[in-house]
Formats: C-alpha cells, structure tokens, sequence
C-alpha cells in the first residue's frame, strides 16, 4: 500500500467538551492532552496557528503516517482505530514492535534522534490528531509551559512503556498471550472505552511477531481459550469472559 502522502487538513477545530463520533477517544483521555491543553485545543479563539495541532486526520486501513527513518516531524495519537508499528526486514517478514489504540501516541521515539525508528500503518479505518513540535514556536505559548507540556507528555509515556513491559514478561505462550489481552483490554478501558467488546484490528501472524510466537501458536492458543470459556473472538472482535481465568494464566 502506498504512503499515505496527501496534503492533511485540519478539522473539527472545536474546543472541549466535544462530540465524540463512536470510537472516538475523549481528548482528556489522550496521550496528547497535556500539549492540546496547552494550545487551547486549536480551538478558533486560541489564536494558534493553523497547522500546529492538525485534529482528526483520516487514515484508510493499510495507509501509513510514517516510515522507518523518515526525518521526524510531529507526534501522532490515535483518535479511533488503531496502528501497528513495525521493522520493515529484508525477508519481507516485517518484526511488529508495538500496537496503538484509541488515546495512544504514535512516533514519539523520533524525537531522540530525530528520525522515525519505525513504520506506523493502520490496522482499520482510523483517525490522528497530530501536534507538529516543528511549529511550536509558533503557537504564541511561552518556551517554559512548552516545555513543561512535553515532559508531562514523555513522562506519562515512560509510564505507559513500563507497565506494558511488566505485563508482557511471561515465559510460556498461554502466559504471553493471557498477559497480551488482559493488558490491551486494560488500555482501552483506562482510555475511556467501558463496553466489554471491542474490535482488534491485529492479524494473528502480528500478534505472534509481537510476542514472539509462531502465527499456529497464537491460533491453536486463542482457540483453547475460547473452548476454555475465558474468551469470544468471532471476526477480531474480542470479549473478555473470565478476567480471573486469564489472570491466572498469566501470573503461573
């Protein structure tokens, strides 16, 4: 699939509270509140330029915001959907580094060395809110609240970065992918999203390059946990159906 390349536009300029579309994550629920407060949500009376904070950005299933080792430019957060980052590799077989859900930021790693560290593409029909730090300057805010925004920013990511890796360190693939459900449910319920099914746009050969399992693996496991009771994933759509069941799993 070709790079998504077109011009972006720059929409629902709007102040919250806001009309959220289904699937959309609350702006007080993103990674990306603490900079979007700051600049006012791009809302008409901030007087921030337009082009600092580009809101709801459609991106089709299979179109990328960034490739690997693009010169870095803005930080990403997924405002519905969901992305998979990945190492392109020259097998053809990419390594999946990451899934991004509602709320989540996407190609903050950049900003160390100033260059994408990997590919982000849409696993489903989704939308970003982007913050431009290039233009920055120009929003008219002062360097010391700037700067105060990005590490409140950073540190939450830092946070998030942790806990995700406390949860996936388990040693058999019934723990790693017990641990891997539970942690992308909590996720999306700690970004606002409260019902008990939820759409998944991963492959289970993207799973399985995630965590470090065959795609049979990943496959023959869901299934067990599904005769098992503790799951229901018809048409990657999931359902937790014993939270304590998985739990188990995970921590033995």
């Amino acid at each position: 699939m070709d790079r998504l390349r077109k011009q972006i536009p720059q929409i629902g300029r709007k102040s919250v509270p806001e009309k959220l579309a289904p699937g959309e994550v609350a702006c007080e629920d993103c990674g990306l509140d603490p900079m979007c407060s700051i600049l006012d949500y791009a809302d008409e009376q901030s007087n921030v330029p337009e082009g600092v904070l580009l809101r709801r950005r459609h991106v089709a299933r299979g179109e990328t915001i960034f490739l690997k080792d693009d010169p870095f430019r803005s930080v990403f957060a997924v405002k519905s959907g969901s992305f998979k980052t990945y190492i392109p590799k020259v097998s053809g077989i990419d390594q999946v580094v990451g899934f991004h859900v509602i709320g989540e930021l996407v190609g903050i790693e950049g900003l160390s060395d100033q260059h994408y560290p990997y590919t982000a593409r849409a696993l489903q029909d989704s939308s970003v809110c982007e913050l431009r730090l290039e233009a920055l300057s120009e929003s008219g805010r002062e360097r010391e609240e700037l700067q105060q925004g990005i590490i409140n920013m950073l540190s939450a990511e830092v946070a998030f970065n942790h806990q995700l890796i406390t949860a996936l360190i388990h040693q058999s693939a019934d723990q790693r992918l017990a641990g891997f459900l539970l942690n992308l449910t909590k996720r999306l319920h700690t970004r606002g999203m409260r019902q008990i099914e939820f759409q998944i746009g991963m492959s289970r050969s993207d799973i399985g390059s995630y965590l470090g399992l065959a795609s049979e693996t990943v496959s023959r496991v869901l299934t067990r946990f599904q005769k098992s009771g503790l799951i229901q994933l018809r048409h990657k759509r999931l359902q937790i159906l014993d939270r304590e069941g998985l739990d188990d799993i995970a921590e033995h």
